[in-house]
């Protein structure tokens, strides 16, 4: 059984969303982007993982969305840290994007706190996923 997650992240004080899929083939992810017209096929191109190593892959594609992906739902305190590695690169695409440059003591609370924000969301539904898990 493929273990899948998949979730939206509106990030309410910024116009973007982030989307986040975890154990998902390149071919369910090429797919499931192919739904958005605003995605184009060089974009999708960019979300594939194509080697067994590559541990997590984010894009922040033309039109703006964001999207994070890990080929599953981490388990181990590796597979976290692979995750924060990606979160951390969603978000600083994000705050480029609006124009906040990462900068020690005049940015890096901003970014603290969206990275924050994400990894609560995204952490939020791991545990839903394992509890569901549990009692099953």
């Amino acid at each position: 059984m493929n273990d899948t997650l998949k979730l939206i992240i509106p990030l309410v004080i910024y116009p973007f969303d982030i989307m986040v899929m975890m154990g998902y083939s390149d071919e369910e992810v090429r797919e499931e982007l192919s739904r958005y017209s605003s995605i184009s096929e060089s974009d999708i191109d960019l979300a594939m993982l194509e080697k067994e190593t590559v541990r997590g892959r984010t894009v922040l594609f033309e039109s703006n969305q964001t999207f994070i992906r890990t080929p599953e739902i981490p388990t181990t305190p590796l597979d976290y840290g692979f995750l924060q590695h990606e979160i951390f690169h969603a978000v600083t695409f994000i705050m480029h994007r609006v124009g906040m440059k990462l900068k020690l003591d005049y940015s890096d609370e901003a970014y603290a706190y969206l990275v924050g924000y994400v990894t609560e969301k995204i952490y939020e539904e791991i545990n839903k996923k394992s509890k569901r898990r549990k009692t099953n």
